[in-house]
């Protein structure tokens, strides 16, 4: 890496040193290795995931960078996207304003040997040299000047990168405090109609990340506008700022109008040349962000096909393994849309109805009974193909240490190649037959019961109909529902980071407990009202009975025989 100090003025330096940047530096100086993502605890400030995370990289990783690139980088900040810049360019020169921050870009990439790093205002520097790429995250100030410089320093075919926030997203709604002071969502957004005014004379297409450009898990492209079926992914992150149900608003903009997301997407990712840009068959980007590292995949879906890859070397091995139950399910007789070439898994689009669609319009044209009989047919073909076996010395619950001493696991039914993550929203059918895509996950003697399970919980669609239970219970596996939940927890600790899940969820989670809590609360209350019934019924009886005594006293048959009842006492005495 070469530093340049050539441009650079400490009078000019006036980037603004924070809290925030004496901890991420003092995370970056103390890291004894590259993977500066391993200083994040699963309890780590928001913006020093923001800092250090390398999903950060999420926004450009998916790019078909052409061979042997330069790339230009205006405004490299903490650096976080500039290792994948290196990683896919011949040469990059990446520019940043503050020496302190180039400090901390310098110790990050000290050993990318392609990389010149000029510190100074990239508006006064006169670069003599043109680029294949300019990338351009996070700049609106001076956006228009910005635009006009990059234009200067760009090949003929060349390719602008923009990363902005949007002035109208849903986040940018939001009012927010830092102690006692109101900050402007707005300063650091642009909106769609100040951006097209500035580019006018350009070529430019549009991307939609989400939750927004920083921690982009999702990105969609203007071939490709979100659904009601997959704007429930992890989209929000917990962050101090969100006020409100952000998942929420998107699923009423989606279900009003999907066109509508355009206008209320976070952030705009752009691609923006002085000449035609060629038309691509790219529909969105997925990422499984909560993922450990080694599980990490991306996923690029086109027209006709969709193409899964790792996001970094240590999730090789993963699609190594997504390859071999491939292999798997060839052998099995299982029909699968997917196939491999290199480390790459490749699954045809198709536009048949998937085995969820079925089920639910089957409930609706038939009924309840046909309904359950589908999901009873799905189990016997489950135990047709996984190969049953009566060998279950070593199973999934011994491997994960789940035990209950009350649930007689030999009842169940034990397949050899577990491919646990048969779900109804991962099979078509066509022509009346089952074909499977996205099997990533295999394990020796899983009950098919168990598979069974997960399709039905993470069969939502079903639950405006029916209740899981119900479903459960006309398979007759509910008593082994507890180990089931029990060892889904277990697998999914197993893949999921802690970091990631943590900022996604807590909300979440938060929530559930107050939600327990609350039922507790309301369940003790009505058990309260009822013992208050109770005592009030008591009481209303031993008033009756205490008036009919106070009547019987003051009745004359009872004064009149008074006499006879104390001389029978004294009889009895005697």
């Amino acid at each position: 890496m070469k530093l340049n100090l050539d441009y650079y003025s400490e009078e000019k330096d006036k980037k603004p040193i924070s809290e925030e940047y004496e901890e991420v530096l003092e995370k970056v100086v103390s890291c004894t290795t590259q993977d500066f993502s391993k200083t994040l605890d699963s309890h780590a400030k928001i913006k020093n995931i923001l800092a250090l995370s390398d999903i950060r990289e999420n926004i450009l990783n998916w790019y078909n960078f052409k061979d042997d690139a330069t790339i230009l980088e205006l405004n490299a900040n903490y650096g976080e996207i500039t290792g994948l810049l290196c990683n896919r360019a011949k040469r990059v020169v990446s520019i940043e304003e503050s020496k302190k921050y180039a400090d901390i870009i310098c110790k990050r990439h000290e050993n990318k040997e392609n990389l010149e790093l000029i510190v100074g205002n990239f508006l006064q520097i006169d670069l003599q040299e043109e680029f294949d790429y300019i990338v351009i995250v996070g700049i609106v100030e001076n956006l228009e000047k910005t635009i006009e410089y990059a234009s200067n320093h760009l090949k003929e075919n060349g390719t602008i990168l923009l990363a902005v926030n949007n002035k109208f997203g849903v986040r940018a709604w939001i009012t927010t405090k830092e102690g006692e002071k109101v900050i402007d969502n707005n300063k650091n957004a642009i909106s769609r109609e100040q951006l097209e005014k500035i580019l006018e004379n350009k070529h430019y297409r549009y991307y939609y990340p989400l939750p927004n450009y920083k921690l982009p898990n999702i990105i969609y492209s203007e071939n490709c506008m979100p659904t009601i079926s997959n704007i429930y992914r992890d989209l929000t992150y917990k962050d101090e700022s969100v006020n409100f149900k952000e998942l929420d608003t998107y699923y009423e903009i989606v279900r009003n109008n999907p066109e509508n997301f355009r206008i209320f997407a976070n952030s705009f990712l752009l691609e923006i040349s002085n000449k035609e840009i060629p038309e691509n068959n790219i529909k969105f980007i997925a990422y499984s962000n909560m993922r450990k590292d080694e599980y990490r995949i991306k996923t690029i879906v086109e027209d006709k096909e969709v193409y899964k890859t790792n996001v970094n070397e240590k999730s090789i091995k993963h699609i190594q393994k997504v390859k071999k139950n491939v292999e798997l399910m060839n052998k099995l007789g299982i029909a699968t849309l997917d196939s491999y070439n290199e480390d790459i898994i490749i699954s045809k689009r198709v536009s048949a109805e998937t085995l969820e669609e079925q089920l639910i319009r089957t409930f609706k044209e038939q009924g309840k009974e046909k309904f359950l009989e589908k999901i009873k047919e799905y189990r016997e073909f489950l135990k047709q193909k996984l190969e049953v076996t009566n060998e279950i010395d070593k199973n999934i619950f011994t491997k994960y240490r789940i035990k209950d001493e009350e649930i007689e696991i030999e009842k169940l039914t034990f397949a050899k190649y577990g491919l646990w993550d048969l779900i109804f929203q991962n099979c078509f059918v066509i022509d009346n037959e089952y074909y499977f895509y996205d099997q990533e996950w295999c394990e020796e003697n899983v009950p098919i019961e168990y598979i069974l399970y997960r399709a039905i919980i993470y069969f939502n669609e079903s639950k405006k109909y029916i209740t899981d239970e119900e479903i459960f219970k006309y398979l007759d596996i509910e008593k082994f529902i507890p180990i089931f939940r029990e060892l889904d927890n277990k697998l999914q600790e197993k893949i999921r980071k802690p970091l990631v899940w943590n900022i996604h969820t807590k909300d979440e989670l938060d929530k559930s407990k107050y939600s327990k809590m609350k039922r507790k609360l309301e369940e003790k209350e009505m058990e309260i009202q009822s013992l208050k019934s109770e005592l009030d019924v008591l009481k209303q009886e031993d008033a009756q009975k205490h008036n009919a005594l106070v009547a019987i006293e003051n009745s004359l048959s009872w004064k009149v025989t008074k006499p006879l009842r104390s001389a029978k006492k004294i009889i009895g005495r005697k």
